[in-house]
């Protein structure tokens, strides 16, 4: 797709002159309220007078807020009662037009100075001529504002132009507010800085990765480089302006990412693009030894940082597969993707099989960035044969993995990291957990333990902590404070001896123990909670260092019966110690054939999205689809909350103008929580603030949000 330069450079130079207005222009004073109306319907109709063409011009009028649906107003909409259509222009629009007049003598100073600094003299105005320097939008722009027609009357390549226009001027226009005088900004990147690194002693399966050209699955054991691998890839399959995105499943192994790959590129090119960035990157500012910036600019840089990442700043961009997602079934901001995907890279790291519609709804996902000029790979230590041959049925991509032939990766290959020994019963089973006891008294190394549940994890650390002092719990429901916190210590400080987790220890914790304890789930998830020990196999295994409970505490969530009793069949039977071949084959044993039954229906559902994969039937300009935000929080279901006691805290620290310290107090908190906590009276919303929830429930720094009594049905 071509777009001129001279559009996007219109839309620019026009997007915020009807700010001239004296209402807006009195509501920047002190203590002055909002004006009220739209200053950017103002700028699209005096565009639309020195004949701009409608394509601009709707750029112009979207760049805030999307079209309304069926011209009713509603929130966040552009509100239909101030646009001057043709022939029915209603009092409020007069209104607008007279204030903007009012300043049209210091507005036309100013115009000047914009069309001289973009080398558009035939833009001058004549001040003379009042009456047709705010003018009704064409015909056609008012056909682009009908989004119930848009479809039938405008064609898929019409519609991409507009959209792709309306999310540059977005992105330009919030990239400059971002660069605000008083924020820290990084200093400018170059677009097509190289994605290079010195790689000393590489694998077999890292050199072929750094040749290979085109989309790929790659299979290798966990710590075995394939990071590495990854990303000579993208640097080979990267084009000119294109992007590398690199998706990991959870909060905590973004955060992990993010810090890796400044190891091999200059911090300034990578962008963090968790659900929670602000607070990520201003964690990571406070602990950096070497950055003295006082609290306020830390909060500055933090929230430019934020922003900036959201739109084309950064070449390299750390996210989970929901942020990507959230573009491709055309939720809010979905336009930027038409700038930033094309000729960009895809990594798709560790994408479970045990989640159906998410793998579905990822491949679709997939399948369309490569019909637009774009390279994905999915990145594994568990693919299982089903998977891999779905994949190559959807997209045109190939399959590398280690080699026997080739000695750097025969050694990975036959490296036998494990003996895993099954545990009769739960984890809070007093024998159980007097067995986790002892051995962190025999001195055997750290030990990690992992379970299913928050509350679970919760429990098992009570029990062990009260028994051995140094013992450290992580899961999702801290504080972003905290949990901040905790992830630093893991990663930059000796290891707890014994650490209780969730599943935010799976992926990308680049953090090695010597024996790991773990609750029944699916066999790919077991494989990368067995990744964190012995990471590196340094020593091959006399005795058991992976123990497997039979019995999950606590219900079927998030994990079915069927799949955790399969999979723990299977890994109780493999060879002692096992190779990585033995994991291999116990997967595809799990697996079988694939998904039946209700995950297969799941699977397809993801995979069929219609607005997914009718994408340019769906193309509207100017929208955004609500049901998005129901189909990403299906799978992130999260929403955030404060602690009661925590209140006073929260409210000072608004006070003191640090609204980003003062939303790491919050919790995510899964949505299923939300009635059960409602029903018993410990939920309410503040008198403060329309959307924020308050809690009455235990928190403590070092065990987290505690619900108490309610069931826990949460992932992570």
């Amino acid at each position: 797709m071509f777009l001129p330069y001279h559009s996007l450079i219109e839309a620019v130079a026009f997007h915020d002159v009807g700010k001239a207005a004296t209402g807006f222009q009195k509501s920047l004073e002190p203590d002055q309220g909002y004006w009220g109306h739209r200053h950017e319907i103002v700028s699209a109709a005096f565009a639309t007078a020195l004949g701009v063409s409608d394509e601009v011009v709707f750029a112009i009028i979207t760049h805030h807020k999307t079209l309304p649906p069926d011209f009713v107003t509603v929130e966040n909409c552009l509100p239909q009662e101030e646009i001057p259509f043709t022939n029915n222009m209603k009092g409020v629009w007069k209104d607008m037009a007279k204030e903007w007049y009012a300043n049209l003598e210091l507005f036309s100073y100013e115009w000047r100075l914009i069309c001289d600094s973009i080398s558009r003299q035939d833009l001058y105005i004549d001040t003379t001529n009042k009456n047709n320097l705010l003018s009704p939008l064409s015909e056609s722009v008012q056909k682009w504002l009908r989004r119930d027609i848009q479809t039938k009357v405008f064609t898929y390549e019409q519609r991409e132009y507009v959209s792709l226009l309306r999310g540059l001027m977005m992105s330009s226009d919030h990239i400059a507010s971002a660069l605000s005088s008083d924020s820290t900004i990084p200093n400018p990147v170059v677009p097509n800085i190289p994605l290079s690194f010195e790689n000393h002693d590489p694998r077999g399966f890292q050199i072929s990765m750094s040749k290979y050209k085109g989309n790929v699955q790659l299979k290798a054991p966990t710590g075995s480089g394939k990071t590495k691998a990854a990303l000579l890839w993208s640097q080979n399959n990267r084009k000119q302006n294109g992007r590398l995105f690199y998706a990991l499943p959870t909060t905590a192994s973004i955060n992990a990412m993010y810090r890796n790959l400044h190891k091999d590129f200059p911090a300034e090119i990578v962008g963090l693009l968790p659900s929670r960035t602000v607070s990520s990157l201003y964690s990571m500012f406070e602990t950096d030894e070497s950055n003295n910036l006082d609290d306020r600019t830390r909060q500055n840089k933090a929230r430019t940082l934020a922003s900036l990442v959201r739109e084309m700043y950064f070449p390299i961009r750390v996210c989970t597969p929901h942020q990507i997602l959230r573009y491709t079934l055309q939720g809010r901001g979905w336009e930027a993707m038409l700038s930033e995907f094309p000729h960009s890279t895809f990594i798709f790291d560790e994408i479970h099989a045990y989640n159906p519609k998410l793998t579905g709804l990822i491949i679709a996902t997939a399948k369309y960035l490569t019909k637009h000029n774009a390279k994905v790979m999915f990145l594994t230590a568990t693919l299982p044969t089903f998977l891999k041959k779905i994949l190559e049925s959807q997209i045109d991509i190939g399959f590398v993995e280690p080699s026997y032939d080739i000695t750097s990766d025969k050694r990975i290959l036959e490296q036998k990291r494990h003996i895993i020994e099954p545990i009769d019963g739960s984890v809070l089973d007093e024998k159980n957990i007097l067995k986790i006891v002892n051995m962190a008294k025999e001195n055997v190394g750290s030990i990690s333990v992992v379970c299913n549940h928050v509350n679970t994890a919760q429990q098992v650390y009570k029990d062990i902590k009260s028994r051995v002092n140094n013992t450290v719990l992580i899961h999702s429901r801290f504080n972003r404070h905290d949990r901040n916190r905790i992830e630093n210590n893991l990663m930059f400080k000796e290891l707890p001896k014994i650490l209780v987790a969730t599943q935010v220890v799976e992926v990308s914790l680049d953090i090695d123990f010597q024996q790991g304890f773990t609750e029944p789930a699916p066999i790919d998830a077991i494989v990368q909670r067995m990744g964190r020990v012995n990471r590196k196999g340094l020593t091959t295994p006399v005795k058991p260092n992976i123990y497997i409970f039979s019995d999950q505490y606590g219900g079927s969530i998030p994990y079915t019966k069927d799949m955790r009793d399969s999979s723990f069949k299977k890994l109780i039977n493999l060879p002692k110690p096992l190779s990585e071949e033995d994991l291999g084959s116990a997967v595809d044993a799990v697996y079988g054939n694939g998904y039946v039954d209700d995950d297969l229906n799941d699977y397809d559902k993801g995979l069929n999205y219609k607005p997914l994969r009718e994408f340019e039937r769906y193309l509207k300009a100017g929208t955004n689809e609500d049901w998005v935000d129901i189909v990403i929080e299906a799978n992130e279901g999260t929403v955030d909350i404060l602690p009661e006691y925590m209140q006073q805290g929260y409210n000072d620290l608004k006070a003191e103008k640090k609204p980003i310290a003062a939303n790491d107090l919050l919790v995510p908190v899964g949505r299923w929580a939300l009635p059960f906590l409602m029903e018993s009276g410990r939920l309410y919303q503040s008198d403060s603030e329309k959307n924020l929830l308050i809690a009455k429930c235990k928190y403590d720094y070092e065990i987290g949000l505690d619900f108490g009594d309610i069931e826990d049905d949460s992932v992570i």
